[in-house]
């Protein structure tokens, strides 16, 4: 999802300046990615970590673009929906939506700090189905900001401290190539915007 409200705005200007590269967009997970990179199979990937820093080994850098807080998504007639900011904890005897299959672990953890056990009521792979879940009263989500659908007609509140969030950067190796390093500051111009 980041790639979807970061890559189009970033690509339009790069692609326009750039006519003579031969440009070639994959989808893949952070873990995979960063081994494209690695082994000159990409030039640079648009990747994210939550908590800690993105495993990078070789001759691997990472240039951060932006925190990407996730927000909690209620159904919209949920009890703590016109609150301003909610503590985890307020969700304890709520089920969750994941709206991406890595997270489960990353939310246990939070939810283990937030002193209660996380009971998943369903599992995509699609912050934007997760969202129609919610919206459906199947249960509660932590959703990426960069990830929010309005037309998904949840209620979102801002995760009290420790406020949970992605890290989106781009994974490049250290000796980048020229349009790699141009397609780095676009990315960053759009992440600012």
């Amino acid at each position: 999802m980041g790639a979807r409200r970061l890559l189009p705005a970033a690509l339009a200007g790069f692609v326009a300046a750039h006519p003579d590269v031969e440009l070639t967009v994959r989808e893949a997970e952070p873990e995979a990615a960063a081994p494209m990179v690695r082994g000159g199979g990409a030039d640079l990937a648009l990747a994210y970590h939550f908590d800690g820093p993105l495993p990078l080994r070789g001759a691997l850098e990472w240039t951060p673009l932006m925190d990407d807080p996730l927000w909690l998504a209620l159904p919209p007639e949920h009890r703590l929906a016109g609150r301003d900011s909610l503590a985890l904890a307020e969700l304890a005897a709520e089920r969750w939506v994941l709206g991406c299959l890595k997270t489960e672990a990353y939310l246990r953890r939070y939810a283990g700090l937030a002193g209660f056990d996380l009971r998943v009521a369903a599992s995509t792979s699609d912050y934007f189905f997760a969202q129609t879940l919610v919206a459906a009263g199947v249960g509660v989500a932590l959703i990426p900001q960069v990830s929010l659908a309005p037309e998904a007609s949840v209620a979102l509140v801002r995760v009290e401290p420790p406020r949970p969030a992605r890290h989106i950067g781009v994974v490049t190796p250290h000796r980048r190539r020229p349009h790699a390093q141009a397609l780095t500051a676009a990315l960053a111009e759009a992440a600012s915007r």
